[in-house]
């Protein structure tokens, strides 16, 4: 298997979120993620779980890294767990990426979010498949992508409330990855928004964990809607699933989203 370090291509999630790959292998990534207002949310208080774009993203580069010429990887499954908030002040984030196993189908990977003191932040376990890659890569995005860049990532990907426990969000580039399917980092993201939203959370309310299962690809060009079932509400802890799908009404993921007070 090759051992080349892969591209680090820079689509609309990572433009939105500031990732920027630094060194990919097969065996090891790492990556940086700018923190900012945007990740600051009125529901959710602190938008933890857009820290999975950066964690999808390097510990996917990993698997393509090792995967034989004309295969991509593509999530299975993704567990993420949470330390403590991100900060928003613009301190840069270390994320890392590391192999735990792979074979002729897939690979899982493990990943860590810290900051410059070397805390943990959040930590992911992701179980990925391989199929065709896509023929060309994603396009190069740029910082006009971002119509307000220091809004929430709520905003900016136009996630609104359509009907009760439902988050709809329209196509934008800022969603997709280079395939053209909603990015899985998003898809974590978006189940943690709309799960918030769901429970009507106050800033007392942080999100400790989110396991997220693919069961089909996400169109980006397509409207996406996020529907949430509490599943459990105590006074110290939530827990809720959150269906997202296309205008098919078939399910592209479903995450269990656990919320507890601070």
């Amino acid at each position: 298997m090759p051992t080349t370090s892969s591209v680090f291509c820079i689509g609309g999630p990572e433009v939105m979120l500031r990732i920027s790959g630094h060194s990919m292998s097969a065996e090891q990534g790492r990556a940086r993620i700018e923190t900012g207002p945007w990740l600051a949310d009125p529901a959710a208080g602190v938008n933890r779980a857009a820290l999975a774009v950066a964690l999808d993203d390097v510990t996917g580069y990993v698997v393509d890294s090792g995967s034989p010429e004309g295969r991509w990887p593509v999530s299975l499954n993704i567990r993420m767990d949470f330390v403590t908030d991100p900060p928003l002040d613009g301190t840069v984030l270390d994320v890392t990426g590391e192999l735990v196993a792979r074979d002729e189908r897939g690979a899982m990977t493990t990943g860590t979010v810290s900051d410059p003191s070397g805390r943990t932040i959040a930590t992911i376990v992701q179980r990925s498949h391989l199929v065709d890659a896509p023929t060309t890569p994603g396009a190069h995005a740029t910082t006009e992508v971002l119509d307000a860049p220091d809004s929430p990532v709520r905003d900016q990907l136009g996630l609104v409330p359509t009907a009760p426990g439902v988050l709809t969000m329209a196509p934008t580039v800022l969603s997709a990855n280079g395939m053209g399917s909603v990015h899985g980092g998003i898809l974590v993201c978006a189940s943690e928004l709309a799960a918030m939203s769901s429970v009507e959370a106050s800033r007392q309310l942080r999100t400790t964990s989110i396991d997220i299962t693919y069961v089909r690809p996400c169109n980006a060009a397509d409207t996406t809607t996020f529907t949430s079932e509490t599943l459990h509400r105590g006074r110290s802890l939530s827990v809720v699933r959150v269906v997202s799908a296309n205008s098919s009404g078939k399910p592209s993921s479903i995450a269990t989203v656990v919320l507890q007070h601070l």
